[in-house]
C-alpha cells in the first residue's frame, strides 16, 4: 500500500521515530504478539507444573518478558514524544533486549534448563550489528563479537580501549572506576576510536556501557555504535554555518568586516563607553584605475589596500570595507591621545607606497575623516556622519589627505 520511503524515512536522525506511524504499530503489535504467545506457553507451562522448582522458573521467565514488553513501550513512548532521539532509542531498544538476554542466560545456566538457548545467546552475541565486549571489573576484555573483531582488526585486545578519546568528562579508566564504587550505573557518550592502522583512520562511536548484577561474576557490557558517517555530516554542517556566518559578517573581495559588522562592533563599543576614533578613508581616482587597467586589476587594487591597511594596524583596531572604495579604520584613544598622530601612524605605510601592476607602478591616494566617541557625539550613526562630512571636505580642498572633525 506505501512506498518504502514512506515506511522509513532514511533521512530522520533525530526526533521521532523515522517509521511511519503505521508501521511502527503494526511493529508494536508484531513484538506485543510474540511477548503475549510466549507469556501464554509460559504460564500454562507454571499452570500444569506440579515442581516448585518449575513454577519459579516460569514465574521469574514470565516476569523478565514483561520487564522486556515494558521496556520496549517506554522507549518507544520516549521517543515519540521527541524526548530521545531515534539514534539513541535505537541504543535504548538493543540495551534493554541484551539485559534480557543476559538475564536469561543467567536463568538457564543457574536452573540447567533449556540448553539449546545458550546457542540462541550466542547468534544473538555474534549476529549483532553493533561491537560488543564483556568486561571484567579491572577493564579486561573477556570476550567480544566478531563485529568488534572486524572494527578493531590488527589491535591486541587488551590495548583497544586506550585507543579510545572521550572529548569531554573522564576517561575510560575513571568511568571504570565511577562503577566499581556504584557511584554510576549507566553510561552512554560519544568517543573516537584512533586506529594506529593510517589507512583505518578513524571512528566515531556511540558508547553504552552497563554494569550487570545478579550473574555469578560482576561484568561490564559495553556496546558501540558507529555513528562516524552522522559524525561526519554534523561536522560539515558546523562548518557550512561558520562559513554562512563569515560571509555575512566579511566582505567577499577583501575579507575585512563588511557594512553590518562593523556596525553591530561599534554598537558594542559605545555599549562599553570606551574612547574611539573612527576613521573613514575613500579612496582617490579608483574609478580612473578601473577605466584605465580594467576591473579586474581595480580588485587586485582593492585588496592590496586592504592588505597594506592591516599590516599597519595594531592589535585592538577593526578594519572594513563599507562601500565600493571606502574603508574604515577603527583606533582606540584616550581623550588625552594625538588622534591625527594615532591615524597617521596606522596609514603611513599606505600613503608610502603604490600598487604594482606588470611593469607599471598604480600610485595610491586617499582622503581620510575621522571622528571621535565620545567627543564628537555618542551616537553611531552620526558619528559616521561626521566622518564622512570631514572626509568630503578634504576631498574638496585637493584631496590626499586627512581631517579630525570639528563643529567650527
Amino acid at each position: 500500500m506505501k512506498d518504502h520511503r514512506e515506511l522509513y524515512n532514511a533521512a530522520v536522525t533525530e526526533g521521532r521515530s523515522p517509521l511511519d506511524p503505521l508501521f511502527l504499530l503494526l511493529t508494536l503489535i508484531f513484538v506485543a504478539g510474540y511477548i503475549l504467545i510466549s507469556v501464554i506457553i509460559l504460564a500454562v507451562c507454571r499452570y500444569r507444573a506440579r515442581e516448585a522448582k518449575l513454577k519459579i522458573i516460569s514465574q521469574s521467565l514470565l516476569l523478565s518478558l514483561f520487564s522486556l514488553f515494558a521496556w520496549f513501550v517506554i522507549v518507544t513512548i520516549l521517543l515519540q514524544t521527541e524526548i530521545l532521539t531515534s539514534r539513541n532509542a535505537m541504543i535504548y531498544y538493543f540495551i534493554g533486549y541484551l539485559l534480557w538476554s543476559v538475564v536469561l542466560r543467567h536463568l538457564i545456566g543457574k536452573h540447567n534448563i533449556m540448553p539449546d538457548y545458550r546457542k540462541l545467546f550466542h547468534i544473538l552475541f555474534k549476529s549483532a550489528p553493533t561491537a560488543i565486549f564483556l568486561l571484567d571489573r579491572k577493564g579486561s576484555i573477556i570476550e567480544m563479537n566478531p563485529r568488534a573483531n572486524q572494527w578493531f582488526e590488527g589491535i591486541p585486545v587488551q590495548q583497544i580501549t586506550s585507543h579510545f578519546q572521550c572529548d569531554d568528562g573522564p576517561g575510560f579508566n575513571e568511568i571504570l572506576a565511577l562503577y566499581v564504587q556504584g557511584k554510576d550505573k549507566a553510561a552512554n557518550m560519544e568517543i573516537r576510536m584512533n586506529n594506529p592502522d593510517p589507512n583505518q583512520g578513524h571512528m566515531d562511536l556511540m558508547m553504552g556501557f552497563e554494569l550487570i548484577d545478579g550473574v555469578n561474576e560482576q561484568l561490564f557490557v559495553m556496546h558501540l555504535t558507529d555513528v562516524t558517517s552522522l559524525k561526519d555530516t554534523e561536522r560539515k554542517l558546523l562548518e557550512s554555518e561558520r562559513g554562512y556566518k563569515h560571509l555575512a559578517h566579511h566582505d567577499l573581495l577583501t575579507d575585512l568586516y563588511n557594512r553590518t559588522a562593523i556596525r553591530e562592533h561599534l554598537e558594542l563599543k559605545t555599549a562599553g563607553n570606551d574612547w574611539f576614533a573612527l576613521a573613514l578613508i575613500d579612496l582617490d581616482n579608483f574609478k580612473q584605475v578601473n577605466d584605465t587597467y580594467g576591473h579586474h586589476v581595480g580588485d587586485l587594487y582593492l585588496r592590496h589596500i586592504a592588505d597594506t591597511i592591516k599590516f599597519g594596524a595594531k592589535p585592538g583596531d577593526l578594519l572594513g570595507r563599507i562601500g565600493g572604495d571606502e574603508f574604515v579604520l577603527i583606533v582606540p584613544c584616550s581623550e588625552q591621545s594625538e588622534v591625527n598622530a594615532l591615524i597617521n601612524d596606522r596609514l603611513s605605510l599606505l600613503s608610502e607606497t603604490s600598487f604594482p601592476h606588470e611593469a607599471t607602478e598604480i600610485p595610491i591616494s586617499f582622503s581620510v575623516g575621522v571622528s571621535v566617541y565620545p567627543r564628537d557625539t555618542t551616537d553611531v550613526t552620526k558619528l559616521i556622519k561626521y566622518a564622512d562630512e570631514a572626509m568630503y571636505k578634504v576631498k574638496r580642498s585637493g584631496k590626499n589627505g586627512s581631517l579630525i572633525y570639528s563643529r567650527i
